[in-house]
């Protein structure tokens, strides 16, 4: 996504574009683009300094870190900010900004909904009984050991 740097001013120059999936470079075993990526940015040239704000979105495929299925992962930047500061080339790629701010927006292991159907299935999940009560790894008397000290007077 190149923008011409000549066509900017203090007036916002708005800019929607949808880029392909492919930009992402998400080669990764548990990652996959899906959906184009929806751009629509406002670009402002003050001060021979280029600022852009606006929102990105898009959908990945990520696999889940426990049940291993295919789930569509939601991407929403609508705060997504670029600056870039002179010397400025003839053509602004935003393209690599774009694509940086989704790669960071993507979770380190993603995990399905397990309260969604379809998610993970129960085996290997601990879920909390309704007749179980959790303790605390101190025990019962954890209040009664701190009782016994006396504030200093």
């Amino acid at each position: 996504m190149k923008i011409k740097t000549a066509s900017l001013s203090a007036e916002p120059l708005r800019v929607q574009a949808l880029l392909q999936p492919a930009i992402l470079g998400l080669d990764e075993p548990a990652a996959r683009g899906k959906d184009p990526i929806s751009i629509d940015l406002s670009l402002f040239l003050i001060d021979d300094l280029v600022l852009g704000r606006g929102r990105v979105e898009t959908t990945v495929e990520l696999q889940c870190g426990r049940c291993c299925r295919w789930m569509p992962w939601p991407i929403r930047l609508p705060d997504f900010q670029v600056r870039l500061r002179p010397p400025l080339p003839l053509w602004i790629d935003l393209t690599p900004f774009v694509r940086e701010d989704i790669l960071l927006a993507l979770p380190m292991v993603a995990v399905c909904d397990e309260r969604a159907a379809g998610g993970c299935s129960p085996e290997g999940i601990r879920t909390l009984n309704e007749t179980e009560v959790q303790q605390s790894i101190h025990g019962t008397d954890i209040w009664g050991i701190l009782e016994r000290f006396q504030r200093n007077r």
